[in-house]
């Protein structure tokens, strides 16, 4: 009977680090949130991306997030924590390029959440301190960021 119980608990817990591991796997890969501001007065385009790099960092998840374009250049490096069905962004310190330095280490940055809408999963993106520079793009629940094609599993 105790080699049976044995066995059973061995068989749990493995399947309880497969769901793990594979959870953590789910959301490694990049993800692309662009804004479109306009134009200004003088006719410049107001564009600015949002590239967050989601990867294996060893003791868990670790990110980057480099934002790009109209007066923003920012270069981040975060830790990423799975919580259910959500991947919270945490900044740790900055890149090399930075106009703007804003940010404390462990300030949640934003949360991205999978949700299944209309038979499709979606990722929701919640704003914590990094926000959009785009006041269009500052309601959080909406989808913002989309998983790259290059990083989609196959």
């Amino acid at each position: 009977m105790s080699y049976t119980l044995s066995l059973l608990r061995i068989a749990v817990l493995s399947l309880c680090l497969t769901i793990v591991v594979g959870a953590q796997t789910d959301w490694e890969g990049s993800y692309y949130f662009g804004e479109n501001g306009g134009k200004t007065a003088g006719g410049t385009t107001i564009m600015i991306s949002h590239e967050l790099n989601v990867l294996d960092g060893g003791e868990g998840l670790a990110a980057t997030i480099e934002s790009n374009g109209y007066q923003t250049s920012a270069e981040l490096v975060c830790s990423a924590k799975i919580e259910g069905s959500k991947l919270l962004i945490f900044f740790q310190s900055y890149g090399e390029t930075n106009m703007f330095e804003p940010y404390s280490e462990g300030d949640l940055l934003f949360t991205l959440e999978r949700r299944t809408a209309k038979g499709k999963t979606v990722i929701l993106t919640h704003w914590g301190k990094f926000t959009p520079s785009i006041p269009k793009n500052e309601r959080s629940g909406k989808v913002y960021f989309e998983k790259t094609a290059a990083s989609q599993p196959k």
